[in-house]
């Protein structure tokens, strides 16, 4: 078979790369593919870089329905636009655009200064989203999110290489590491409007002195250490407490007794609970604990910095650990 030849070759690069070791050098900048301190493997020792720094992401929302309600030459003019006007605003706050995938772009920046130059880049977008494209294009509902985060990125060239015109097409960068998937991840909910299922959990929480720690050297939240411990003590409070509970942490937490004597929870013993619905609305910037961190940090007294501008996001965001800031801010000229 004539697929027999590919498949054979294509084995022996996988093995390749098995066996072939790969090392990585640090940098305060930001590589391209031309970057000699990258390289193939094959055979051969194969060269990566390190980047500690902060990586913005900004994707238009609902592009699919504003390509199914508007002509296909509309949108090739919105794409262009949004495109063309994201990788300028990258440029001026000293980003470098990495990798443009559909409406989506990623921006990627030298280590310094990073937080302040993601944070004014990611201002600059919102406003010229809000203030321009949505003027220009009046008839479109136009919305993009936008999504930060900082950390370790690591930095590899990927592909073949090839002559002629496919060549550009056939090899590129690939960014590994949590930042490139958490800054893609917040842009995902960015300036999105999402309806959320919860549970409204009434209930009698479980006594603290009832339950002994198995540690009595250490105090634990809602265990008692050894001097209050009770073993007469109700396993229930008769005081109540309403809780909120996602639809997994309600499932989860759910359980009756076998005697049939009541519905509990992990939290205690319930007396009656609500299956809810609630619209979430987010900003269109969204940034990790790390970069507004680092935002304060580089700017203790800038307006940007200001914490009303800045709403800490009370629902978790899938795959994000720690805190989520966001914001609507565009620029105010004078």
């Amino acid at each position: 078979m004539a697929e027999k030849s590919i498949i054979a070759e294509i084995e022996t690069d996988v093995a390749d790369v098995l066996n072939t070791q790969f090392v990585y050098t640090g940098t305060g900048d930001v590589p391209s593919f031309n970057d000699p301190g990258l390289s193939y493997e094959r055979t051969k020792e194969k060269k990566g870089k390190i980047l500690e720094t902060c990586v913005l992401y900004v994707d238009i929302r609902n592009s699919v329905a504003l390509t199914e309600k508007h002509k296909s030459i509309t949108m090739g003019k919105i794409y262009t636009a949004f495109t063309k006007a994201v990788i300028k605003a990258g440029r001026h706050h000293g980003g470098h655009t990495r990798n443009i995938i559909g409406d989506r772009v990623m921006i990627v920046f030298p280590k310094s200064n990073c937080f302040t130059n993601a944070v004014k880049c990611a201002i600059t977008i919102n406003h010229i989203t809000r203030k321009i494209l949505n003027i220009k294009f009046a008839n479109v509902d136009f919305k993009c999110g936008i999504g930060i985060d900082y950390g370790e990125l690591k930095v590899i060239k990927v592909g073949i290489q090839r002559n002629g015109t496919e060549g550009p097409q056939n090899k590129g960068l690939i960014w590994a590491g949590y930042p490139a998937n958490i800054a893609s991840r917040l842009t995902d909910m960015g300036h999105k409007e999402i309806m959320q299922t919860y549970y409204k959990v009434v209930r009698n929480p479980i006594n603290p002195r009832a339950i002994r720690s198995i540690f009595p050297l250490f105090d634990f939240p809602g265990i008692a250490n050894m001097g209050s411990y009770d073993p007469s003590a109700p396993f229930y409070l008769s005081t109540t407490e309403t809780v909120e509970m996602s639809e997994s942490e309600f499932a989860s937490s759910f359980t009756m007794h076998s005697n049939g004597n009541g519905y509990y929870n992990s939290g205690g013993k319930m007396i009656s609970f609500e299956r809810l619905e609630r619209k979430i609305i987010y900003p269109s910037i969204l940034l990790t604990e790390k970069v507004y961190n680092g935002l304060l940090a580089e700017n203790p007294s800038a307006a940007i910095t200001k914490a009303h501008f800045w709403m800490e996001q009370k629902q978790k965001i899938k795959n994000v650990d720690g805190k989520v800031y966001g914001t609507d801010l565009i620029w105010k000229f004078e």
